[in-house]
């Protein structure tokens, strides 16, 4: 067969592919943000956030701060 038609035919299959994996990820990315704002979530995400701020000698979180005054 002529290779242009063969080249041709590998481009059309590879853009599907492609195609096909772009929606999947995009849905896959919508659908793991939804299930992260869902409120059955916040307490474990509000415990991730504090993660980071933690004293890891004691596991002692600080008290966050309630306004934007600096003490």
């Amino acid at each position: 067969m002529n290779p242009v038609f063969d080249a041709a035919r590998s481009a059309v299959t590879d853009g599907q592919l492609m195609g096909v994996m772009t929606i999947f990820f995009f849905l896959f990315f919508v659908g793991y943000a939804i299930w992260l704002w869902l409120p059955g979530n916040r307490p474990h995400m509000d415990r991730m956030a504090q993660a980071p701020l933690e004293d890891s000698s004691t596991g002692v979180t600080p008290a966050p701060r309630t306004s934007g005054a600096r003490p």
